[in-house]
């Protein structure tokens, strides 16, 4: 079916609580952490974190593989 996921995507200051979390596939994937509320990283090992020296996110062409559907999903 046609499926649209919205979700802002934002950067944290590192504060040593902060970790790296992965989401995606092999076709499309975004990297990066978060310090506060639901979206909270603090499980993982891996201690790296946003750069204000990182190049912008950019729009997926039509057709990449879907990404797993998270709880807040709206079809």
């Amino acid at each position: 079916g046609n499926l649209t996921w919205w979700r802002e995507v934002r950067g944290c200051v590192p504060d040593g609580g902060c970790t790296q979390e992965r989401r995606g596939d092999e076709a499309a994937s975004l990297s990066g952490s978060c310090c506060h509320g639901d979206l909270c990283n603090g499980d993982l090992t891996n201690k790296t974190f946003f750069s204000p020296d990182l190049p912008r996110l950019e729009l997926l062409p039509h057709g990449h593989a879907p990404t797993a559907a998270p709880n807040n999903v709206t079809r």
